[in-house]
């Protein structure tokens, strides 16, 4: 496998890491409600489980089953939802994304390029907390916290097994991480 295929699997593993808490993290009852009632929510959930695992062995077979089942959930919504529910269907729709790179099928010069959405993403959430009150010490905390590990993905070849499995640690942190804080500002209480 070349090295820029070996950088995107574990980017999106990485990518999966980080916001797959929120995927699950029970934010939003309309978001819980779509994924209660889906009939492949266990195995979306294991397959999660698995890209984000840093021991687990993940090639191109589990990430395209996991987009099928990300493509499945997402269409269930039919557009972005508004409100809480967009934490989660965003997270899941930056997954999405990311294992798309990862299979070639998403194009090298797509119009909006992967580091906006994530980033988008960030700035949204550090929004949020800015208007919950939710003070993480510093301003745009997110935003800089992607921007910082976006300048990590370059080294993620298959050359270095341990720090690859140690960032996926590090990222399944900020998972945890943005999970509290948009729970600390209570996301669910006025649907922004």
């Amino acid at each position: 496998m070349s090295d820029e295929r070996t950088v995107r699997i574990r980017t999106a593993r990485c990518v999966t890491a980080r916001f797959a808490p929120i995927v699950g993290a029970g934010l939003c009852a309309e978001w819980d409600g779509v994924l209660s009632g889906y009939p492949g929510a266990d195995g979306l959930v294991a397959l999660l489980s698995t890209l984000a695992d840093p021991g687990a062995v993940v090639g191109l077979d589990e990430i395209e089953a996991l987009l099928e089942s990300l493509e499945e959930l997402l269409d269930l919504f039919g557009e972005e939802p508004t409100g809480s529910a967009y934490y989660p269907f965003k997270a899941a729709e930056l997954i999405e994304l990311y294992g798309r790179s990862a299979t070639g099928d998403l194009p090298d010069d797509a119009p909006v390029p992967l580091a906006e959405w994530v980033d988008r993403f960030a700035g949204h959430v550090d929004r949020r907390l800015a208007v919950g009150g939710v003070d993480l010490g510093r301003p745009r905390y997110f935003g800089e916290l992607e921007r910082s590990l976006r300048g990590r993905e370059p080294g993620l070849t298959g050359r270095d097994d341990a720090g690859f499995r140690a960032f996926v640690v590090e990222c399944r942190s900020y998972g945890a991480e943005y999970v509290s804080a948009l729970t600390r500002c209570d996301v669910s209480r006025d649907g922004s």
